[in-house]
């Protein structure tokens, strides 16, 4: 009867010993989250909590994490056309230098954050153009730029994105036949403004 005990104590604890590391790894979640970087963590879908840079041991079942990089970066938006005298054309391009200050608003405020971004940048566009005319967009483009930059940081900052600079990228060419444009009022040279998304 002793031996029939021993032999089902050593039977379990050796099934223990080769189950443990099954267990473990089945129940052990190991995150790197790399330096310039943040991890949002899910359980089982949900978000709770982010994690920062660093080796992140969770413990459960249904743990995932996504990674969100926090670092400076820029992007070039599609611009805006003048048509100036003679037929030529100022194209107007913003060049936005941001940085994702809250990654947790980016990936759950908006299904796609890089287009909010955009379309934020060519909403200020079209708010600060009609106030210059086509002799200040080509002088003042420090100014236009600082302006756009005043109207368009605080829709970012609602999908936790913080744009630290915009400055405005300028192309003279010259106009297409047949091209439809839409009206613009100008203080100095009659423009016409044209929207890229009208093409």
């Amino acid at each position: 009867m002793d031996s029939l005990i021993i032999i089902t104590i050593a039977a379990i604890a050796v099934l223990a010993i080769v189950s443990a590391p099954l267990v473990v790894r089945r129940f052990r979640h190991v995150f790197c989250v790399p330096e310039g970087w943040a991890g949002l963590l899910y359980h089982h879908g949900l978000y709770v909590r982010r994690n920062n840079a660093g080796r992140h041991i969770i413990w459960g079942r249904g743990w995932t994490i996504d990674l969100v990089d926090l670092r400076k970066t820029s992007h070039i938006v599609p611009g805006e056309d003048f048509v100036l005298a003679g037929n030529i054309c100022l194209r107007i391009s913003p060049h936005i230098s941001y940085q994702i200050t809250d990654p947790a608003k980016a990936a759950h405020e908006t299904q796609h954050w890089p287009n909010e971004l955009y379309n934020a940048a060519l909403r200020a566009l079209h708010a600060v153009l009609g106030g210059f005319s086509s002799g200040e967009l080509i002088n003042q483009r420090l100014k236009v730029g600082e302006q756009i930059l005043a109207h368009a940081q605080p829709e970012a900052a609602k999908i936790g994105i913080s744009i630290h600079n915009i400055d405005l990228r300028y192309r003279i060419f010259t106009v297409e036949p047949n091209r439809a444009f839409l009206p613009l009022k100008d203080k100095a040279n009659p423009a016409i403004l044209e929207s890229d998304e009208t093409k």
